[in-house]
């Protein structure tokens, strides 16, 4: 699995409040609150410039995909390559409302249904060579005081479809070492107890994974590394534990199913057999964001669709 890219630009103050959803068991005084704040897509995405200053994203345009000036609590992502998107540019497809260059595509349609589409084969003119930069088409937000100490439960969920996955590379130039079409969601956690000794180290939870190197593009083992680009530990939990055993190939809607405690407990788990966050306990963590999106480190030409993405706490 290729490291992913910490997307920084998000940060607290970035973020806006948006509308909230408790609901309240009367009876158990147990709360249910949706913590994303905008789970449709519907106040648009933030664009960002392909390069990040002092490690942080500089907004250059709004993509919006209504015209209601709503601001944004999404970012749009397009690491290391120029692209043609702009709020100009926007218009009708068979997707929905939304914006293409003719490389990088981003739409939204009236059931809330984002489709990201990347037709890497206009970036890469030969095969990308190990040690070469690679797509990232990625969407990301931030939250808030998420703190897994104040919540019973937590759980992130989404719908995810792969409708096109088509590799523009001879079988002769393919090398699955440094080559791969992944779909990926990551949450970003971190260790805020100030009382611990691994205060402030920082983790990414990977939440389940389409990798075109995989059997139906399903990963059946958990995997942990360490990512150069951001200087923080990777833990991907198997894709089969949480999408069940699917063939994304069938080019259905799969549905992804987190438990957000749980999944930090195996990470730290894993993670102190090498040494690291081994005073680290799951209460110590609090959910800084997420992203979600493909990394192309091949020649690929990629569709997906993301639907009914959540992340629900339950608390008492």
């Amino acid at each position: 699995m290729a490291a992913v890219v910490y997307c920084s630009c998000t940060s607290r103050e970035n973020s806006l409040n948006g509308k909230e959803e408790i609901k309240e068991d009367n009876e158990e005084n147990v709360q249910t609150k949706e913590q994303f704040e905008d789970p449709t897509f519907e106040r648009g995405l933030a664009l960002l410039a392909p390069e990040a200053v002092n490690a942080v994203g500089v907004p250059v345009d709004t993509l919006y995909f209504s015209g209601d000036g709503s601001n944004p609590c999404w970012h749009l992502c397009c690491w290391n390559f120029e692209n043609g998107l702009s709020q100009e540019i926007r218009k009708e497809d068979i997707y929905g409302t939304g914006f293409s260059d003719g490389t990088y595509s981003i739409f939204r349609n009236k059931d809330n249904v984002l489709t990201m589409e990347v037709i890497s084969s206009k970036v890469y003119e030969k095969p990308r060579e190990d040690g070469q930069n690679w797509i990232n088409f990625l969407i990301e937000t931030s939250f808030h005081n998420l703190y897994l100490k104040d919540f019973k439960s937590m759980i992130f969920s989404y719908d995810l479809v792969i409708q096109k996955c088509d590799m523009k590379m001879s079988d002769n130039e393919y090398n699955t070492n440094i080559h791969a079409a992944q779909c990926l969601a990551y949450l970003y956690v971190r260790n805020t107890n100030q009382a611990s000794k691994d205060y402030m180290k920082s983790l990414w939870l990977g939440t389940g994974s389409f990798d075109n190197r995989d059997e139906g593009g399903v990963g059946k083992i958990a995997q942990t590394q360490w990512d150069l680009g951001t200087s923080t530990y990777i833990f991907g939990m198997s894709d089969e534990e949480v999408f069940g055993k699917v063939d994304f190939y069938d080019h259905k809607w799969h549905t992804c199913t987190v438990d957000v405690r749980k999944g930090i407990a195996e990470a730290i788990n894993a993670l102190t057999k090498n040494g690291f966050m081994t005073e680290s306990k799951v209460d110590d963590f609090e959910v800084m964001g997420m992203n979600y999106g493909w990394e192309l480190p091949g020649t690929f030409d990629v569709r997906s669709q993301i639907r009914n993405i959540s992340l629900k706490t339950i608390s008492e």
